[in-house]
């Protein structure tokens, strides 16, 4: 799908920034809600919870709207859009977790902005420019800084496995939500893509849960548990996917992919905010290196 003729602006201005960073720290929030129902919610039906309560809000939107339907040439990339970005993404990020370590994890999904860059550039033909792969190497920079604790050593330890190759698998399956986002908005405003997005992602998730329900039972009524739903359904999901859309029409997919590398600088300030754990220099230094590589690659 050549997109040669629909560039995004080359300076956007700053409340585009602020739109384009608030997805990052909504997600990096996921860490601390995933981490308190750690045992008390399985992932599938977690992830079930948070998208059905983002499509409840949207539904209603939708149907006020009264959108024009998209054209049927569209209806088989928006079911690959919700199959990746809503149904699939989380699940295999989560499989790949049994498999391998959060640090290694974390490294792998700094892959993200470059699997997007390759999918943006071979599918709707977006440049790769020399900012946006000196912000990609910043940005990646930063991120192995944070996982290294400030030693190359202790970076250069890390052993590649099995979950690794899953995680990858995981950010790619994220590339191609946000590369099919940009031609989608053609047709669609970016909440009407969300909400399309995210109903039919909910729809193939509500039997997964059931499935899984049946074979690993869960207290869902709890206050707690149902606090913890509605925050991720509303937050990470339906206000993170409508900005992140939108960021995505205003900066192209392969440069606001570098945003969502700053997620563990975001949920290291978090984790020091709700959790006490202490922010350290290495943490600093690494979060800096990511904004430079952000600010660098979203300015061609």
């Amino acid at each position: 799908m050549p997109d040669s003729n629909n560039h995004p602006p080359a300076k956007p201005p700053l409340s585009a920034y602020a739109i384009l960073f608030l997805p990052p720290i909504f997600w990096s929030s996921n860490f601390i809600v995933g981490k308190a129902l750690v045992g008390k919610v399985p992932p599938w039906t977690l992830n079930t919870g948070r998208f059905t309560v983002s499509a409840l809000i949207l539904l209603p939107w939708l149907l006020y709207r009264r959108e024009r339907p998209p054209p049927r040439s569209t209806w088989l990339p928006l079911v690959l859009m919700s199959i990746t970005g809503v149904f699939a993404f989380n699940a295999v990020l989560y499989i790949g977790l049994r498999y391998t370590g959060a640090i290694n994890a974390t490294l792998v999904n700094a892959t993200t902005p470059v699997t997007t860059t390759l999918i943006a550039h071979f599918l709707i033909r977006e440049e790769i420019t020399r900012r946006r792969v000196l912000g990609i190497a910043l940005s990646f920079i930063g991120i192995g800084w944070i996982v290294g604790r400030g030693s190359l050593a202790a970076l250069l330890a890390l052993n590649l496995n099995l979950g690794d190759v899953i995680v990858f698998f995981a950010t790619s399956l994220w590339g191609f939500y946000m590369v099919m986002a940009k031609p989608m908005m053609r047709h669609m405003s970016p909440p009407a893509l969300t909400a399309v997005t995210t109903i039919i992602g909910a729809l193939f998730l509500l039997p997964a849960s059931a499935v899984e329900l049946s074979i690993v039972p869960a207290d869902l009524m709890r206050a707690e548990v149902i606090a913890a739903i509605l925050y991720l359904g509303v937050f990470p999901s339906f206000l993170s996917f409508t900005l992140w859309n939108r960021s995505i029409r205003t900066f192209g997919p392969s440069r606001a992919s570098l945003a969502y590398n700053t997620l563990p600088l975001f949920a290291v300030i978090l984790a020091g905010i709700f959790l006490g754990e202490s922010l350290r220099l290495y943490q600093i230094v690494g979060g800096a290196i990511i904004i430079a590589g952000v600010v660098i690659g979203t300015r061609d």
